[in-house]
């Protein structure tokens, strides 16, 4: 990351993205009071008044997990429910009592705690100071939703449906880059991805910049002077995290040397295959020594930093990087690995790095995560790979619906080729993986995303609950050992759909076990008690308009900049011909160049369609051979703008405390709505613009085609009448909305929000002024 203009810009915008008041409020724990609730206590139940005492048992750390839990579940009492706790107790007085119970053969992964309610007595009991801090987690998660501190008397052991829960970090905090975020390692704020129910988070880290001094080795050119204080910059995060119950895994990247490096002169067996077009080499590790030499950097890694939690490795198509990922024929130029089963080779390699971290320690985790590796596997399932992974250390991990097609009422199948949130079911591919690994006896994890998806990564996430609920419950159903639930994206923002999956997974045994249940108390505890039967409704439109999204895409267009995508009268706009606030930095390119290389970190790329950007061909039912897709759009738009309408229907009923929740949520819903029929508008734009090219390139035909091409034109200039009219509404909405800034993202460079609308709308001035009045003119002319 060597070059000046990306480290002025990543360093800018990280100190943004944390004076921000949308990261401060996820950084926050939940705040205002709860309105009371509906129901009295049944007989069997007991309140906790302010007449309890919280009391902490045991030999605990004084500021560790376990104090930590206690103080926030005593905040929670003040803040949210109005009562103080006391603070001394005597043999007269109740109390809830946390209790450190120690016992052989702990885990660091184990959060079960035992739960023992009488009338005057509440006993957590757990082995560990982190299955504490969970156990107070889990109980004001509980009271929260119930709006009243009530258990029913009896005993029982708490534990999580789905062992491992795997989270991005919070909105602003590690993201698609590898860059570090400055400030990250001495924050405070982990207690909020663990109040969501994240055991681990990873973050991407590339091996090159941890390597240690190795005067005489053979692969000394990959020494990093810095590698040192890298390290104790990992350490002091893995260390900080751990205290509030998060553990770090490093999204592995080994290092991609430029063709001529060093390295391959010091070592020539190191050589592997050409990748990204010959633009680096991989490190071969069918050679034992190179091998060694990684799997040996990776371990030394747990070494040094015992609070690590393990490695997750993209061994698809990014990340843990081998001769076969992305080479151009299966490594056909490494002499080693070309004669080799790519499947096995991949195997050797995480098997080994498995053994040696967890040589270190114990409890370190590795999964291998095959994302994308039809680019060197023709095995759909990836049965070989799964037959070959060691069951004793290794975890596979699969995406839910990657990799499918979803057949819709429409008539046409859409291309499932990454994370969605339209498909809710899981995919063939998924399920046969489940089977294979059941027979292997390998741990399986699924991976989701239960926030935004490759539909709409324009906002912190989509308020599509129903279908987030579906997803959630047919991952659970599976039964994995581990979850994870969100990419890199945009992080946690301690959204609904979170909360749903935490009961999802902690949930049994109580009334939160059912998720209708929990979204209804979710919407009366944030908004009132008469707002729930108008935001499911909402949410309920919201869900259906997301399934009638007619294809993937992201970054780009609507899916991105929503309704600031400009309307361009040209297929391909040059270069000054539209404003730079349409243009961004993608960061991910990085996955394309040579270790040494950062020159994607300059290179814009355009943020809009300048072509239609949808398509959806519908080969079964009336339909059939017919071109969809702009329905599918429109019939989406219409859902979401139904579905607003049941918001505003809500707002007379939200309860005070709750009006700015309720708030952000109205302009959440309000500009995805504006997205929608934005999407729709310049598809139709586009479409109709291209049509009137083709009717009117030459003269006669112009001629012979006026009546049509005009009456086009003429929609062209309404839609464009529309569009300025939402680019300026949706302006107003969000021009105080940090959390829909995409200015803030820390995986792209792009303007702000407000900056993109506003170059939109004086484009389309210019568009209704000179470009439309010029084009009509040319139309008319022989």
């Amino acid at each position: 990351m060597a070059h000046r203009t990306f480290e002025e810009e990543w360093s800018s915008k990280v100190a943004k993205v944390r004076q921000s008041n949308f990261w401060k409020q996820v950084s926050a724990p939940p705040e205002g009071r709860i309105p009371p609730p509906s129901k009295s206590p049944q007989k069997n139940d007991i309140v906790v008044t302010k007449m309890w005492a919280l009391i902490l048992e045991g030999d605990v750390l004084p500021d560790g997990p376990a104090q930590i839990g206690l103080d926030d579940l005593r905040h929670f009492f003040h803040t949210r429910l109005g009562i103080s706790l006391q603070t001394r107790t005597s043999s007269n007085n109740p109390r809830i009592s946390f209790k450190l119970s120690p016992h052989k053969n702990m885990s660091r992964w184990d959060v079960a705690f035992q739960l023992t309610v009488k009338p005057d007595r509440i006993t957590v009991s757990a082995p560990t100071e982190h299955a504490l801090l969970r156990a107070s987690i889990y109980l004001s998660n509980l009271w929260s939703l119930r709006r009243c501190p009530i258990l029913s008397l009896g005993k029982r052991t708490v534990r999580p449906a789905i062992p491992l829960h795997i989270g991005a970090d919070l909105w602003g905090g590690f993201c698609t880059t590898q860059a570090w975020i400055y400030g990250r390692e001495k924050d405070t704020n982990f207690l909020e991805l663990a109040r969501m129910g994240i055991l681990a988070m990873p973050i991407m880290i590339r091996l090159e910049d941890y390597y240690l001094p190795d005067p005489a080795g053979d692969f000394r050119s990959l020494v990093n002077p810095h590698a040192q204080q890298n390290r104790d910059r990992l350490s002091q995060l893995a260390r900080q995290a751990a205290r509030y119950g998060i553990r770090i895994l490093l999204m592995g990247y080994n290092p991609k040397p430029c063709p001529d490096h060093m390295v391959f002169t010091h070592h020539p067996d190191s050589r592997g295959a050409l990748q990204a077009d010959g633009a680096f080499c991989t490190l071969c590790t069918s050679d034992p020594k190179t091998r060694s030499f990684l799997v040996d950097s990776w371990t030394s890694l747990f070494r040094d930093i015992p609070d690590l939690g393990g490695i997750l490795a993209i061994t698809g198509g990014e990340g843990f990087y081998h001769c076969f990922m992305r080479s151009r024929n299966h490594a056909e130029d490494c002499p080693r690995c070309s004669v080799r089963n790519g499947s096995q080779v991949v195997a050797e390699f995480v098997n080994a790095v498995a053994r040696g971290i967890q040589a270190e320690n114990p409890e370190a985790l590795m999964l291998t995560w095959p994302y994308s590796a039809n680019h060197w596997s023709g095995d759909r399932d990836q049965a070989d790979y799964i037959a070959a992974l060691d069951p004793n250390c290794v975890i596979f991990q699969t995406e839910i619906d990657k990799d499918s097609v979803d057949w819709r009422p429409a008539g046409y199948a859409k291309n499932i080729w990454d994370y969605s949130m339209s498909r809710i079911t899981a995919s063939e591919r998924c399920k046969n993986q489940r089977r294979l690994a059941r027979r292997a006896n390998l741990r399986f994890s699924f991976k989701l995303e239960i926030n935004t998806s490759i539909e709409c990564l324009n906002v912190p996430y989509l308020p599509t609950l129903e279908n987030q609920r579906a997803i959630w419950q047919n991952a659970a159903r599976l039964k994995p050992h581990a979850l994870h639930s969100r990419w890199l994206f945009d992080g946690s923002c301690k959204s609904p759909s979170e909360e749903l999956g935490y009961w999802i997974i902690w949930g049994k045994n109580t009334e939160c076990n059912n998720p209708d249940r929990v979204l209804s108390a979710i919407t009366e505890r944030d908004f009132g008690p008469k707002t729930a039967v108008y935001v499911r409704r909402a949410w309920k439109d919201f869900s259906q308009g997301m399934r009638h999204h007619p294809q993937l895409d992201y970054y780009i267009g609507s899916y991105f900049i929503g309704p600031a995508q400009p309307l361009s009268l040209k297929i391909k706009p040059e270069p000054g011909e539209l404003d730079h606030a349409f243009y961004g930095l993608f960061y991910w390119h990085w996955e394309n160049s040579a270790m040494d290389d950062d020159s994607t970190f300059i290179q814009k790329k355009p943020l809009f369609y300048s072509s239609p950007g949808f398509r959806a061909i519908a080969r079964r039912g009336p339909n059939q051979n017919r071109d969809v897709a702009l329905d599918e759009l429109q019939a989406m738009a219409s859902f979401w703008e139904s579905g607003v309408r049941h918001m505003e229907k809500a707002r007379p009923f939200v309860v005070h405390s709750c009006r700015p929740r309720f708030q952000q949520a109205f302009i959440l819903a309000q500009h995805l709505a504006y997205t929608w029929r934005s999407a729709a508008n310049v598809e139709e734009f586009l479409r109709l613009r291209d049509l009137i090219a083709e009717f009117s390139r030459q003269s006669w035909v112009r001629s012979g085609h006026q009546k049509e091409n005009l009456r086009d034109l003429a929609r062209i200039e309404t839609i464009a009448h529309e569009e300025q009219t939402i680019a300026r509404k949706d302006l107003s909405l969000i021009q105080n909305a940090d959390f829909l800034d995409l200015g803030l993202r820390l995986d792209m460079g792009t303007e702000s929000t407000v900056t993109i609308l506003k170059a939109k709308i004086d484009q389309i001035e210019h568009l209704l002024k000179t470009e439309l009045p010029e084009w009509k003119k040319q139309l008319l002319t022989w």
